[in-house]
């Protein structure tokens, strides 16, 4: 985890399960039942018994994403993240995924340009916004929430965890954070007064954060970081590592 903090932007840090105390057991049990079919797979390079790269990917029945990659400094530049993703990716992809993704803060010129240098080409925008969650005084707000007292446990225990809060609107998938946030990965819920009233009346401290596709109408609330996301042919990608 020291090489994932050390190359991630302090600020934006907090909103993310790595921040969190109990990241280390979570992504052990993780790596151990990684597989039998879990979403995310994680890959590390080593030397003389040190870790010196480390890289987690995320499933999907088409692409293989590339959630993280990071390099200790001293061996940055020295081909060692080229190695890791190919073999990892040899690895880890399974015969249906054709394409490779990844996404990059919009100001890391360094890992764009890498990610240009194997194929992968712009797809889409993707901004942070965070806003205080308010309560409505609506008549008809309905929420309810799905494995609250689990996620609670596990909240607990790792410091983060995940519940589904569903309202006459859809289903949301919602992230605890800490002890401050709340993340959704979509900007539908920004709308939906009661799910808002819903994660006020949970937690009526934490912040909510919404990472997600960039509107092409923008928003009303302040962006706070945006990422590039990427895409391109597997084959492609595995033929410029090689």
């Amino acid at each position: 985890m020291d090489i994932f903090r050390a190359g991630f932007p302090k600020a934006l840090l907090p909103y993310t399960i790595y921040a969190q105390d109990g990241i280390v057991d979570y992504l052990k049990g993780m790596i151990q039942i990684q597989r039998v079919g879990t979403t995310s797979a994680t890959a590390v390079a080593e030397r003389d018994g040190e870790v010196i790269a480390w890289a987690q990917f995320h499933r999907h029945p088409r692409l293989l994403f590339l959630n993280h990659i990071y390099v200790t400094p001293e061996f940055q530049g020295t081909g060692v993240g080229r190695q890791l993703l190919r073999d990892a990716v040899e690895e880890i992809r399974d015969p249906s995924q054709t394409y490779l993704g990844s996404e990059a803060f919009s100001s890391n010129s360094n890992a764009l340009s890498w990610y240009a240098e194997l194929g992968l080409e712009p797809t889409e925008e993707v901004d942070w916004i965070e806003m205080k969650p308010r309560p409505s005084e609506a008549e008809d707000i309905w929420w309810s929430f799905d494995g609250l007292i689990t996620g609670l446990a596990a909240l607990q225990r790792y410091g983060f965890c995940r519940i589904v809060l569903r309202t006459p609107h859809q289903p949301y998938v919602v992230r605890s954070l800490g002890t401050s946030i709340f993340r959704a990965n979509g900007f539908d819920i920004l709308d939906d007064p009661s799910a808002l009233t819903g994660l006020h009346t949970l937690n009526r401290h934490r912040s909510l954060m919404c990472v997600a596709t960039a509107p092409q109408s923008g928003t009303d609330y302040p962006i706070i970081a945006t990422g590039q996301k990427v895409c391109g042919s597997m084959a492609e990608a595995i033929r410029r590592m090689t």
